[in-house]
């Protein structure tokens, strides 16, 4: 009896070891699920501040319209535009949505919430398979699938905003062509306008001298006249010279006439003759722009009566000085302040204070506007 009671003493305290042990290696997992699940309960927390809770509102894309239609040599009162933000998705641009919020006691005890649990807080099999419920209300469930479902809305909003980051390379690639295209063909007309006014002052020229070579011949065939009889030779050939000439005049002047209707049509009635004029103005305000063409780079400018004085003399006779000033507008923001460009006069408008004046495009930062302010 006493052997048997010492087995079984032995057995016991052999039992309480191994339950001891096994205590210790349970309490080891607890832990370390218990940390397991703070862990995952914070960045689940965390994350979910990062996810939109709601899709952006749908907002109107802004109406921009370009002008499509073919450039020419006309004005063009209704042009041909096209929207290039038609199809464009304006509420990827929405900012501050509200994001998910789980840091609420209701919200942690739900991440908290493995199993389904009834009125009375106790478990609920399934009818299926007779498991315990790890769905429903209340459950950490809910919260996955709306931390998934909004994850998913999210990352398809990325997807969308990369295609229309595409679509907006794409877009301004190709406005930026058009653009250098375009420069590149104001450089050339700049160039074509340029010539074609070098051009216009030796036509003059060519004129001053044969008006004067004809005066001589007219001169020439009154004395001629007188010998007549005598030089009939020398008469005819002089005749047959004339006829030439006024053959020539006759095209010079037809060329003076259309280079003066093609100015004529710009809107400078100026002719700029008369003693030369001051080299600089005095410093201030000189008058304002009333009109400009940034396609063609030239404004006309609406000068003070005092400016045209100083430019012109008291009789504005003098001869318009060929100066550059500068154009500003009152309440512009920007890096170069209120300045826009700076222009070079290059002719009156006769009896009006009118100026037309070239645009400097190495010194433009904005297209010059009507009532922008003209300062030396």
């Amino acid at each position: 009896m006493d052997k048997a009671l010492r087995v079984l003493a032995i057995l016991i305290l052999l039992l309480a070891i191994a339950a001891m042990v096994f205590a210790q290696m349970s309490f080891d997992k607890r832990q370390a699920l218990l940390g397991r699940n703070s862990t995952f309960e914070k960045y689940v927390i965390n994350v979910a501040k990062t996810l939109e809770s709601v899709d952006a509102p749908e907002v109107a894309a802004p109406d921009v319209q370009k002008d499509v239609a073919e450039v020419a040599d006309r004005e063009l009162a209704n042009p041909e535009r096209d929207s290039i933000f038609a199809n464009y998705p304006a509420k990827l641009e929405t900012q501050q949505l509200k994001a998910l919020d789980y840091t609420t006691d209701d919200k942690k005890r739900m991440l908290r919430s493995y199993y389904f649990l009834d009125a009375e807080g106790k478990r609920v099999r399934s009818t299926l398979d007779g498991q315990y419920k790890t769905d429903g209300d209340n459950t950490m469930t809910v919260i996955l699938e709306e931390f998934q479902a909004r994850a998913l809305a999210q990352k398809a909003a990325l997807e969308k905003t990369r295609g229309e980051l595409t679509k907006m390379r794409e877009l301004v690639t190709s406005l930026v062509n058009e653009m250098n295209k375009m420069k590149a063909d104001w450089r050339v007309t700049k160039r074509e306008l340029t010539e074609s006014r070098a051009e216009c002052e030796k036509l003059k020229e060519e004129k001053a001298a044969l008006e004067a070579q004809v005066a001589k011949l007219t001169a020439e065939k009154k004395e001629l006249t007188a010998e007549l009889e005598n030089e009939k030779a020398d008469v005819e050939r002089l005749n047959g010279e004339a006829v030439i000439m006024k053959e020539t005049i006759a095209q010079l002047e037809k060329k003076n006439k259309e280079l003066k209707d093609y100015i004529k049509g710009i809107g400078v009635t100026g002719d700029g003759k008369g003693e030369a004029g001051v080299a600089a103005l005095t410093a201030g305000v000189k008058g304002k722009v009333v009109d400009s063409n940034d396609e063609y780079k030239f404004v006309i400018i609406e000068f003070t009566d005092a400016a045209m004085v100083e430019m012109l003399g008291e009789e504005r006779k003098m001869k318009l000085p060929q100066l550059e000033l500068n154009i500003r507008r009152t309440g512009r923001q920007s890096a170069s302040g209120e300045f826009v460009t700076r222009v070079k006069l290059n002719k009156a408008v006769k009896g009006k204070n009118l100026v037309v004046a070239e645009i400097l495009t190495d010194w433009q930062q904005v297209p010059a506007e009507k009532e922008d302010v003209v300062f030396f």
